[in-house]
């Protein structure tokens, strides 16, 4: 007995190794590259994690306290429409989609105490370091000292916009040092030259769940949109947002022939046509990247998670998926406020990924980055929930430590003696 106490409170001062597999695996994803034995590093990204977190819940069926009712209708619609699909790459497309929860799942079995959440704000440090590193290489700032005019790092400003919803977070619990960790991680976007993301991620600080005064909060929005109509004017940004390489905010419009949309105008109509035939229920799982692929000789995706969604499944599909990310950031959002440190941290920093996730799914495929975004994202949640059961469960043991203390003590002498 005294043996199995001294190693669950072993296990509970540890930070999972799902944690450590999740963040290296993330990072892997974000290198991009070839890979290894035929996967590329971003499918492995999302892959390695899905394996040790199906590994873990095999372990045990339940012992899980994450809220899966949130996300049940959600998955029992998935896997029909996959089930009855004949789409190529359906199965898979629904398998990274699912991950993610998954992976929430089986983080929330884990014991965790308030060492290893201390253990992990440094290991959020330490990923933002390794993130904002990565990034100087494969832009070659660090070589030329000059910001690139193009770059392909989609997922690597997801990643750094899940740490900026976290670092914002622990900035309003008073860690002023991670300020400036926040702002490089916001200026990731910049120098990637990706448009969505430079505002997502910068509004992560003024829109965050966490108990920011109303004050604070319009002051920083100011900031943010002041930096952010100078960065709307900058070269690099100009030339991305218009064939010309000059235009202002007004002309930002899709019915603009000078507005570079990068191919999305032409993609969305066309989807759009074809969603009015089946409004309902959509075309199929994964029956957007046939399309597309068709569509355009060679893309997969029509950058917009939304119109996927409701190519795909129809209006009843994207309203299962909007109550869920709802739901789930209400129910976040209520732990958050009913606990404290480190967990209301975690709580309100997965509340407020919820309303990233969403902005990002309207120009991005964010919904199957779940090696950049989405499985860090639930690692966050299941953690929250995890550590909340934990706390909750040192806290019964107290008491009835606490009661049987009492009653042993309103015994009479002689039977304090016997027993």
């Amino acid at each position: 007995m005294v043996l199995e106490q001294l190693n669950s409170s072993y296990q509970k001062e540890r930070l999972p190794v799902l944690v450590w597999v999740v963040v290296i695996s993330t990072l892997i994803a974000d290198i991009g590259g070839e890979g290894i034995l035929g996967y590329q590093f971003a499918a492995l990204g999302w892959l390695i994690p899905l394996i040790f977190s199906l590994w873990s819940l095999a372990r045990g069926l339940g012992g899980f306290s994450y809220p899966l009712w949130i996300w049940l209708p959600w998955v029992c619609f998935v896997v029909i429409y996959t089930a009855v699909s004949d789409e190529p790459n359906a199965i898979q497309r629904s398998i990274m989609m699912l991950c993610p929860l998954v992976v929430g799942m089986a983080m929330s079995k884990a014991k965790v105490g308030k060492n290893a959440l201390r253990v992990l704000r440094k290991l959020m440090l330490y990923m933002a370091i390794a993130l904002i590193v990565l990034v100087a290489f494969k832009t070659g700032i660090l070589l030329t000292g000059v910001l690139p005019m193009i770059t392909g790092l989609a997922g690597e400003v997801m990643t750094a916009c899940l740490l900026c919803n976290y670092f914002a977070v622990q900035y309003v619990f008073g860690e002023r040092k991670v300020l400036k960790w926040w702002a490089i991680l916001a200026a990731i976007p910049v120098i990637a030259v990706t448009r969505t993301a430079i505002a997502v991620n910068g509004l992560t600080l003024p829109l965050t769940f966490a108990p920011l005064s109303t004050l604070k909060r319009v002051i920083i929005l100011c900031l943010v949109v002041i930096v952010g109509i100078g960065i709307f004017y900058s070269p690099r940004v100009q030339k991305k947002m218009f064939y010309s390489g000059r235009g202002t905010l007004e002309d930002v419009r899709w019915e603009n022939g000078d507005f570079a949309t990068s191919g999305r105008s032409y993609m969305w109509s066309k989807m759009w046509e074809r969603i009015d035939e089946q409004p309902l229920l959509g075309s199929g799982a994964n029956a957007s990247e046939e399309f597309i692929s068709k569509l355009t000789n060679g893309l997969k995706h029509p950058h917009n998670d939304w119109l996927r969604l409701l190519f795909d499944s129809g209006y009843v599909g994207v309203v299962i998926f909007a109550l869920s990310l709802l739901m789930q950031a209400l129910h976040a959002y209520q732990m958050a406020k009913r606990t404290a440190g480190d967990i209301s941290i975690l709580f309100y920093a997965g509340a407020s990924s919820i309303l990233s996730f969403i902005l990002f799914m309207f120009t991005d495929n964010i919904l199957l980055y779940a090696a950049f975004f989405g499985n860090l994202q639930f690692t966050i949640l299941g953690l929250a929930y995890a550590a909340q059961a934990t706390a909750a469960e040192e806290e019964e043991q107290q008491r009835i430590t606490a009661l049987d203390k009492q009653s042993c003590e309103q015994l009479p002498v002689g039977l304090h003696e016997t027993s």
